[in-house]
């Protein structure tokens, strides 16, 4: 397990480098498959928040927590880490050996849209400004939830429901909460 570990604001003392090291070494324990950490240590008047991006197996997982205490927030999260990790490999553990369908390949483009145009003639195309081809995977309702929520850049998730075989979004809304688009029939 590679560990990086960064500090704003703050000064990285030994003592706090071989509490953060010691504090991961337990998450080892718990999920063997840990491979590269990345910990941000930072101080903002009376906060003081640590955040911790962990590729493991392949899904990249994030967890933060701020209190007014540096070891506190180191505490608090390595506990997330931990559930997440645990909650996650139980779920391998489930999933282990379960027959999946094939994934499907699907092409997405970023459209111009002219604005300053009232009205559009009929056989008119906008420019295409980005194109690009996406993995959608076979997934369970709560697997495609898991990772969403271990995925801090992502904001929506294509998946192909392992039910139904229909294509399916998960998405983050403003407020934290998921929202799921699932197709009917007409």
């Amino acid at each position: 397990m590679q560990v990086s570990i960064t500090g704003r604001h703050v000064e990285l003392t030994d003592p706090l480098k071989d509490y953060v090291h010691e504090k991961l070494g337990h998450l080892k324990h718990a999920f063997d498959h840990v491979v590269d950490v990345h910990v941000v240590l930072t101080v903002e008047k009376h906060r003081q928040r640590c955040e911790i991006n962990m590729a493991a197996n392949g899904v990249t997982i994030h967890a933060k927590a701020e209190t007014d205490d540096m070891y506190a927030s180191i505490d608090a999260v390595v506990d997330k880490l931990n559930r997440q990790l645990k909650r996650y490999r139980a779920k391998l553990q489930r999933h282990q050996g379960a027959k999946r369908k094939t994934s499907m390949r699907l092409r997405h483009k970023v459209l111009d849209v002219d604005q300053e145009t009232e009205e559009l003639d009929v056989a008119y195309q906008p420019n295409t400004l980005d194109e690009e081809a996406v993995d959608v995977e076979v997934l369970s309702m709560d697997d495609a939830v898991m990772k969403l929520e271990l995925s801090e850049k992502d904001n929506v998730l294509l998946f192909t429901n392992e039910e139904t075989g229909k294509l399916n979004a998960l998405s983050r809304r403003d407020d934290g909460s998921i929202q799921w688009i699932e197709p009917e029939a007409a």
